[in-house]
Formats: C-alpha cells, structure tokens, sequence
C-alpha cells in the first residue's frame, strides 16, 4: 500500500474541538494489522505533534498565513 502523502508535505488538519490549520507530515506510521487506514505523524506550527488517519488530511497547496495561528488547549483530544 502506497502513502498518499511524503514526509515534508503540508496537510490541512481539523484537530478534535480545533480549527483547521497547516500541519507538516513528519512521519509515515508502520503499517498495522487490521487498521482503518494509514497513519501519520504530522507537526502543527507551534511543535504540536498529532498521529492522524490517512483520510482526516487533505493535501495543501495553501499558504500558512492563510490560517491564524493558533496554539492548542491542554485539554485538546488526540487521535
């Protein structure tokens, strides 16, 4: 199974109770037995790291200054 997106590429990401932002992909998860879908770890602009599924990114062509930056809450759920 080929990845969708390379290490370095820029996603579009909604965090759980987030907002979209620009993520960068920072690795491509092994593979595992019976999972959803592929995963990836992926680096919001303030260092935040996030693992997120294959099909939550969408391929980003857009600029980070078009999404304000915003840092995450303590409480923000990961996936």
């Amino acid at each position: 199974m080929n990845f969708k997106f390379l290490v370095g590429q820029t996603v579009e990401f909604t965090p759980r109770g987030g907002k979209a932002g620009l993520f960068t992909v920072i690795r491509q998860m092994p593979e595992e037995y019976q999972a959803l879908d592929r995963k990836y770890r992926i680096q919001g602009q303030h260092g935040t790291e996030w693992s997120a599924f294959e099909f939550d990114l969408t391929g980003s062509d857009k600029s980070a200054s078009e999404y304000p930056a915003t840092r995450p809450t303590r409480n923000a759920a990961t996936h």
